[in-house]
């Protein structure tokens, strides 16, 4: 944690600085990264003790003013303020990460792939440039077709050169 503290129209008070070090240090329990802390202790018109806190945590920047008629009374004051509103932040980081999908892993995904979806198709007669035409026309990836000549299960798809690939089996299905 980085604390600045800067005293306008004040004398320098190493009391203040060591309570102003000490209350703000208290801060850092609230979040996990390290906090930039600026203070200016300012007094205005002779009676107004007035604190201002510019806390920055990675790019977020949280600020709070307080003043009263007290420089400890102002400091325990906006300590409070940003106790709240790092309570608060905390709060919408954690219902963030939350909210976000979580890759999900159960034991058949860790064993290996599965088979999810089952699709019966029907292989029809037809020649390969017939079959090449049809995949084309349907925007599939692939086809599954009998060739007609020899009565063989082939598979046609398109590759990613926008040519097409022909998969051919060898052996007679029943």
């Amino acid at each position: 944690m980085d604390i600045t503290i800067s005293f306008r129209h004040v004398d320098h008070d190493e009391k203040i600085r060591e309570y102003v070090e000490e209350k703000i240090s208290k801060l850092q329990k609230y979040v996990e990264t390290p906090l930039d802390v600026h203070v200016v202790l300012s007094i205005e018109r002779k009676y107004r003790h007035r604190v201002d806190v510019m806390l920055t945590m990675n790019g977020v920047v949280i600020n709070a003013h307080e003043v009263m008629d007290d420089m400890h009374a102002a400091i325990d004051k906006i300590l409070d303020k940003l106790e709240r509103r790092l309570i608060r932040f905390r709060g919408k980081v954690k219902k963030y990460r939350e909210g976000k999908q979580k890759p999900s892993f159960d034991a058949a995904e860790a064993t290996g792939p599965s088979i999810i979806v089952t699709k019966k198709i029907v292989a029809k007669p037809m020649d390969p440039e017939e079959a090449a035409m049809q995949l084309e026309a349907s925007g599939d990836n692939f086809m599954v077709f009998r060739e007609r000549e020899n009565d063989e299960i082939c598979i046609i798809y398109k590759r990613r050169d926008g040519n097409f690939s022909l998969i051919e089996t060898s052996g007679k299905t029943a």
